[in-house]
């Protein structure tokens, strides 16, 4: 096993770990006030497992560490992430933490669910599809990131505006990809009436 494969282990591992710690953070009021600790504690793990995407990424690019296996993992491991960061801190009542507003979580994880149900929808058609990431939904993603960052870090008003624009992009991205799936299947020949 690579050890770009192995960090995106252990980035699935600390999924549970970061929801752990900012529950439990919410949890520890004392007279109205939370143990901050356990606030620092969860910014520390989500920055170390925002940062080790990048370096199993490094590391299977640049030292020939790519493997079929890290390949499936590395994207579910980024996918579950921010899933677990966007319904911890987005659905889940918090007391000590403002929360995402309900329409940016819905807007980023339909734009999953529908990403991925065309992707199978196409693949189940085409049998053979490459995925290029477009420009949009890696900004989309990127704002999402620093919107969590923000939530951790408690910046108010500077979370609002990360949601729009990570939202902005999920919509524009959505349309894209929704495009280009339905541009594969009329050119193969899947979207006329059935003979």
């Amino acid at each position: 096993m690579t050890w770009a494969t192995r960090i995106t282990i252990l980035r699935i591992i600390l999924v549970p770990v970061f929801v752990t710690l900012v529950i439990t953070y919410d949890d520890t009021d004392h007279q109205g006030h939370a143990d901050e600790s356990w606030r620092y504690a969860a910014i520390l793990v989500f920055l170390v497992a925002s940062l080790s995407d990048a370096l199993d990424g490094y590391l299977a690019r640049h030292w020939n560490q790519r493997s079929a296996l890290g390949a499936l993992l590395d994207p579910i491991a980024d996918k579950l992430l921010l899933l677990a960061a966007l319904v911890t801190l987005g659905l889940v009542p918090l007391d000590h933490l403002r929360s995402f507003p309900i329409w940016f979580t819905a807007i980023i994880i339909s734009r999953d669910a529908l990403l991925l149900g065309g992707y199978f929808v196409v693949r189940h058609f085409l049998h053979q599809v490459e995925v290029k990431p477009h420009w949009t939904g890696k900004l989309s993603t990127f704002f999402t990131f620093l919107a969590i960052a923000a939530v951790l870090l408690k910046l108010g008003h500077a979370t609002l505006w990360l949601c729009a624009l990570g939202a902005g992009f999920a919509l524009v991205c959505t349309v894209i990809y929704v495009r280009q799936g339905l541009n594969l299947l009329h050119h193969s020949g899947h979207t006329g009436a059935a003979a």
